[in-house]
């Protein structure tokens, strides 16, 4: 994991053991996402996506990025409790409230 991947989870207190880098094409066409998969400290899968895009996030994509996590929930055979979006951009407000089971962190 590279140092600014390090820092960003560091900073928004988020610490993961058997942490795996997930090929995000793999599962979705879109380019500017990044992948993590791993076990937090209550023993909970948690997805993180990192979102490196300058556009607005709107609850379509949230939607695509839930079929993402059955689609891993899937493949590796787990229940995924925790997903975290760590964004660059913007983020439609209606996005955070509508989406309670979600955590959203910003980074610059």
């Amino acid at each position: 994991m590279d140092n600014q991947i390090s820092e960003i989870f560091s900073q928004n207190k988020i610490l993961l053991r058997n942490l795996k880098t997930l090929d995000f094409s793999e599962f979705s066409k879109k380019r500017n996402y990044q992948l993590f998969l791993g076990i937090d400290t209550n023993s909970f899968y948690t997805l993180v996506f990192l979102r490196t895009a300058k556009s607005k996030v709107f609850n379509k994509e949230i939607g695509d990025l839930a079929t993402v996590c059955k689609e891993i929930e899937n493949k590796f055979d787990t229940l995924i409790k925790r997903r975290i979006l760590i964004y660059n951009s913007q983020i439609c407000q209606k996005v955070i409230s509508a989406n309670k089971d979600w955590k959203f962190y910003a980074f610059m």
